[in-house]
């Protein structure tokens, strides 16, 4: 007799390569909002930082989820160093926009 799967082995699989996507690009990101601050005007600015914390804590939440199931703590420090320097660039975008 076959037995039905609790768990669906193959989304996660799908959920982690995803994850590890968004880790990927979240760099990249950061780079572009970091070079074309200076030309951004005051509500573009506003609107990509508040758009790029919502990835922020969409990346976060994922991330909560695999690392309650698995052993992937170890991508938390991609995200975390990535969210300080997005905070910096916020900093600093908003003091030279003054």
């Amino acid at each position: 007799m076959r037995r039905e799967q609790v768990g669906r082995p193959e989304l996660g699989r799908r959920l982690h390569k995803f994850t590890l996507y968004l880790i990927v690009l979240q760099p990249l990101l950061l780079l572009l909002y970091g070079t074309r601050a200076k030309w951004l005007t005051l509500p573009e600015f506003v609107l990509t930082g508040c758009l790029l914390l919502l990835y922020s804590r969409v990346l976060v939440h994922l991330l909560y989820r695999q690392a309650k199931r698995s052993n992937d703590g170890y991508l938390v420090y991609p995200v975390v160093s990535a969210a300080m320097i997005l905070a910096l660039l916020m900093i600093w975008g908003a003091l030279s926009a003054v």
